[in-house]
């Protein structure tokens, strides 16, 4: 081989040793640019931690290395004659083997440098599906690159000096080292215990129990469980969903014993007549709770005044439940959990292979009641796979930007601006035969934070750039009120207003396990004075359905993983998946890893979620753990039996 200016030779087995703990290095830069740039989500970590998240880390790299790198150590490793493995052309196969594995793998981890800020969750391939129906996927991924420059140079950065790395060492030059005997029976060796050494590396050891790790093992070297995301790094987590059926059927309890702690059938609370009143879902993209000024009016010594005057002034008027909660990070999870309550696991359940189980949604349900069912979204249609999901569940009528056909409204990435789709949602509305069940998904809350030139200026901006654009769509939802209340069939109609999930927050009350996942949820009846008032009680999205047929006195049974607010005796549960079960009761939130409870804080008592009681909590533990575990056990059997209708339906 030629020698390159400016190298070092070493022996060949060191160079694979030397290249190996080259990937290990580079994982673990991107693991620090990881924390780094999202520091803010990790607020609780200090310096005595990082011993056992590093640990941990290079458990999950050294994985990740053998899953990412098993060609060219094999390439380099295979009892081929020592003239060819050394020879130019061969080692020129290795090395574009090494760069363009190792590069697609730093690609994944410079992605979530962002991206999981507005997921909490590493990205796995669902990605894909995540965005294979959209057809705008050219100027989504131009608008990212420029939004976050920074990102797209950290990743240059990392590849120029992966290149340097490896070109740094090469093979030493010499003649065929060894009797051919004693080379291949070296070579042979050397290739088994590679070979055994990816086995130890992917199973995270040799204990007899271990299997290959998984995502959730990476709790044990945690202390608090939304730091998994340290631990892990995404090109593992990747790897290990590529077809994944990520459910399996649990039996924690038996089948009598399941039905008493947790069941998702729902049976009619009482024998009044079915009320055919008009329902109107309104879905608001990344409304966290924290910008809502009627949650948050304890905030900076009581000065908050929050993002949306109009959605404040009609809390005022509505039922409202003071812990609301999504069950997901992604807008994708929001539509199964509000509209069919059927929540998602690891991944959204409409990403998984179970999507196409028989569901019983609550459009259907009114559907079989004679009404008439639309769904609005102001993308391109497809977009999200809204179009074929909405289907799935038997609405009827889709409206999006082809609908809409008005391209001079077009917001450039995302869909039609709010305030001018809202008005078309409102006119249609007005125009379909009562009863009618219909839900709005809102755009302009969305990166890249932008609101239409005429309103510059106009809105209160905040610490974070979709602040603005809260201020935006909170109008238009004000200008759509104020022509819906002019319309007959407006008091005749039960509106249910909820963010599809969270997002990115500045106040230390919001910035922790709570605040991840709290959104706002507005029950709002303008025909029913009674039905409004403050509940200090829990409600989540899987509770919308259910609550909305209690509230319509619905006569059949039906399945529903959540319940109805409108009767219950405590003050509800809400459920969520990121990297480890959680388990809201009351002001209490549990974590739960799949085998055993890990963590419990009061969110009353302590709104920093700094204490974990868990130790201190032998007599609440037990309790939330089998309510936590029967639901799963419900939602895992019945979505993998087909089990989510209620029997005779």
């Amino acid at each position: 081989m030629t020698k390159r200016k400016h190298t070092i030779e070493w022996g060949y087995y060191a160079v694979l040793a030397y290249r190996l703990a080259l990937v290990l290095l580079l994982f673990l830069i991107c693991r620090f640019l990881f924390y780094f740039l999202n520091k803010g989500l990790f607020p609780d970590i200090v310096l005595s931690d990082w011993g056992k998240l590093l640990q941990g880390g290079l458990v999950f790299d050294v994985a990740a290395l053998f899953y990412w790198n098993s060609l060219m150590i094999v390439l380099m490793t295979v009892p081929v004659p020592y003239s060819i493995r050394t020879g130019k052309g061969y080692q020129k196969w290795v090395r574009w083997v090494f760069y363009v594995s190792n590069g697609v793998a730093l690609l994944l981890n410079a992605i979530d440098f962002i991206y999981y800020r507005f997921t909490l969750k590493r990205t796995t391939t669902t990605v894909f599906n995540e965005f294979s129906h959209e057809q705008n996927t050219g100027s989504l991924a131009l608008h990212f690159l420029i939004t976050y420059w920074y990102v797209v140079l950290l990743f240059a950065a990392l590849l120029v000096l992966m290149v340097w790395l490896y070109n740094r060492v090469t093979i030493r030059e010499r003649r065929w080292p060894l009797s051919k005997r004693t080379y291949y029976i070296t070579a042979s060796l050397v290739f088994i215990a590679s070979i055994v050494l990816a086995i130890g590396g992917i199973r995270g050891g040799y204990k007899h129990s271990t299997r290959p790790i998984t995502i959730n093992d990476a709790g044990e070297y945690v202390k608090r469980p939304h730091e998994v995301y340290l631990v892990l790094n995404t090109p593992f987590v990747f790897i290990r969903t590529i077809g994944v059926k990520p459910l399996k059927e649990l039996h924690y309890f038996s089948d009598a014993e399941l039905e008493q702690i947790y069941t998702p059938l729902h049976y009619p609370k009482d024998s009044l007549p079915f009320v055919r009143k008009n329902v109107v879902v309104i879905i608001l993209e990344s409304f966290g709770k924290e910008s809502i000024g009627f949650y948050n009016k304890d905030l900076d010594n009581g000065t908050y005044s929050g993002f949306t005057p109009f959605l404040d002034s009609l809390a005022s008027v509505s039922k409202v439940y003071w812990n609301s909660f999504a069950n997901g990070r992604k807008s994708i999870e929001a539509i199964p959990s509000l509209l069919a309550s059927i929540p998602g696991g690891q991944d959204p359940f409409v990403l998984t292979p179970f999507v196409s189980d028989s569901t019983k949604s609550l459009p259907r349900l009114l559907a079989e009641k004679g009404y008439h069912t639309s769904f609005f979204h102001g993308a391109p249609n497809g977009s999200m796979g809204f179009l074929s999901y909405t289907k799935m569940i038997g609405i009827e009528h889709y409206f999006g930007k082809s609908e809409y056909n008005n391209d001079a409204d077009y917001d450039g990435i995302w869909g039609i601006w709010d305030e001018p789709f809202f008005q078309f949602f409102e006119q249609k509305l007005s125009g379909f035969p009562q009863p009618f069940f219909s839900s709005i998904f809102s755009v302009s809350s969305h990166d890249p934070f932008k609101v239409p030139a005429q309103y510059t200026g106009v809105f209160k901006k905040g610490p974070l750039p979709v602040m603005e654009c809260i201020g935006y769509t909170d109008m238009a939802l004000r200008k759509f009120f104020a022509k819906a209340q002019q319309q007959p069939w407006f008091k005749n109609t039960l509106f249910v207003i909820s963010a599809d999930h969270a997002t990115v927050t500045y106040h230390p009350e919001y910035k922790n396990a709570w605040g991840d996942y709290a959104i706002p949820i507005l029950l709002y009846a303008p025909g029913d004075s009674s039905f409004r008032g403050v509940d200090p009680g829990v409600i989540q999205q899987l509770d919308v359905m259910p609550t909305v047929l209690d509230y319509l006195h619905y006569d059949k049974p039906y399945l529903a993983f959540g319940e109805s607010v409108l009767h219950r005796s405590g003050p509800g549960f809400a459920y969520q998946y990121s990297g480890g079960y959680r388990w809201i009761n009351g002001t209490n939130l549990l974590f739960f890893d799949g085998n055993k409870a890990t963590g419990l804080f009061n969110y009353k008592a302590d709104p920093l979620m700094k204490k974990d009681i868990f130790k201190d909590s032998a007599q609440l533990v037990p309790g939330m753990e089998q309510q936590l575990k029967a639901f799963i056990q419900q939602y895992n059997n019945r979505i993998i039996r087909n089990q989510l209708i209620a029997p005779g339906k």
